[in-house]
């Protein structure tokens, strides 16, 4: 009954007005105060190692819970997602933070053009445009994920580079980047060193992409020091040198998803 409830509400517009609405928000903090601790978690969590920032880029945004969080923190987040479902949601759910929130319906990667978009289903967290993370999950079986994936499209969509987004909007403070397999090609995009940037990881079928990202990384600043973060809690009490961070990633092969946080002298 939930559930054809809420795709008649989808169906007419109605549904994402009314879930990210200050009614929607009292009802949470009177009836579902679990999810008001989770997003508390997460703002403790970015506010653990980032100082108040002036300008976060959050690219493969998704639904907007991020950047949420990222307003705690920062004056403006520009926020990048490429699928149309997600897009939408964007707009509603920040539509009365225009001058706070800006929107770019485009993918990340090394250049400006269009690229291959493959799609899980709309608004699914699994639409990437790497072929190696489609290829991964379709022959998953449900070892790693507890669902079995079959992606059932393609589309175009339009890219950019983070070089570009840093000429239209500023360097930021900290670069969030979350794109399912594609973050050595969004890296590529960067010639500009920033104070803070993470990236996603899967090891061990991501191991050369990563020790690419941290060499792209250390390409910009040789002195860049790092961290990683799993379930959102730091590993490391302290920033460590790039050595000690592959110790960590030789000793954890089978850490499945992580992120590494890289702090620079920007």
């Amino acid at each position: 009954m939930k559930h054809t409830i809420k795709k008649f509400l989808i169906k007419k517009n109605l549904y994402y007005p009314l879930k990210y609405s200050v009614s929607f928000r009292l009802y949470q903090r009177l009836f579902k105060p679990e999810e008001i601790k989770l997003r508390r978690k997460e703002i403790n969590f970015y506010q653990s190692f980032l100082p108040p920032c002036q300008l976060i880029f959050d690219i493969g945004a998704n639904d907007g819970h991020k950047t949420e969080a990222f307003l705690k923190i920062a004056g403006r987040v520009v926020c990048c997602e490429p699928d149309n479902r997600n897009y939408t949601i964007l707009q509603t759910r920040f539509r009365n933070k225009r001058k706070k929130v800006f929107l770019e319906n485009k993918a990340l990667s090394d250049k400006e053009g269009y690229a291959e978009f493959h799609i899980h289903h709309p608004g699914s967290a699994f639409n990437t445009l790497s072929d190696k993370w489609m290829m991964l999950l379709e022959a998953d079986k449900m070892e790693k994920w507890d669902e079995s994936i079959k992606f059932t499209g393609k589309q175009a969509v339009g890219t950019t580079t983070l070089d570009h987004l840093i000429e239209k909007y500023g360097i930021p403070d900290f670069i969030k980047i979350d794109v399912e397999g594609y973050e050595k090609w969004v890296l590529k995009g960067l010639s500009h060193r920033v104070n803070y940037l993470s990236f996603e990881s899967l090891l061990p079928e991501y191991a050369g992409e990563l020790h690419e990202c941290l060499s792209m990384i250390t390409h910009l600043d040789d002195s860049a020091i790092f961290n990683v973060a799993k379930n959102e809690m730091l590993q490391f009490r302290d920033f460590v040198q790039r050595q000690e961070l592959e110790k960590w990633i030789n000793e954890n092969q089978n850490a499945l998803s992580f992120e590494i946080i890289a702090k620079m002298s920007a």
